[in-house]
């Protein structure tokens, strides 16, 4: 099973490295959230970093390609645990997914309690090819903006007051999907 679903995760990010679209259909972003973290969760342990998930128990469905949505959370996740390896035992340590609905959009955000951005990356980290990793090839951050302007919304990074990054994106609420949640 493991092995299939690599396989569709291949094959939907080729697709849509090609230009094709992508694959939508009604989801529930619990299900997206769960699928996400619950990849994320192998490094996670690993590393002794717990991911905790904010959200409301109810948010309307989004009509998105899942799997593509999911590399999103998944790599920005991966980021945040990056961002956290080599802080001490003491720290904050911990990534927080959390989604938010505003109006006729929801917000996604990742948020570490890591060293933060360098001076200076902020305006290059969407840039292919840019990266802050030693081993990292640069194009995680590009894929992610590209896969959610695709479903017309829009990623950036930001610093929270308390320290670390917070990465975030939203993705429109389709009126006619939320309209067929039942009450």
């Amino acid at each position: 099973a493991q092995a299939a679903r690599a396989g569709e995760v291949i094959r939907r990010i080729r697709n849509f490295v090609k230009r094709s679209e992508p694959e939508r259909r009604r989801c529930e972003v619990a299900t997206i959230v769960a699928d996400a973290v619950g990849l994320a969760d192998i490094d996670a342990r690993r590393l002794g970093i717990p991911i905790v998930t904010e959200m409301p128990e109810r948010l309307p469905p989004l009509f998105v390609d899942p799997i593509l949505i999911e590399q999103v959370l998944l790599n920005l996740l991966k980021n945040g645990l990056d961002a956290m390896r080599d802080s001490p035992a003491g720290a904050c340590r911990r990534v927080v997914l959390a989604v938010e609905q505003h109006d006729d959009q929801l917000e996604f955000s990742v948020t570490d309690r890591g060293t933060g951005l360098p001076t200076g990356t902020r305006e290059r980290l969407f840039e292919p090819f840019f990266t802050t990793k030693s081993e990292g090839m640069g194009m995680g951050l590009n894929i992610c903006r590209s896969i959610v302007e695709s479903h017309k919304g829009r990623l950036w990074a930001q610093t929270p007051e308390s320290g670390g990054c917070s990465f975030r994106f939203t993705l429109p609420i389709d009126a006619r999907v939320a309209a067929a949640v039942p009450a």
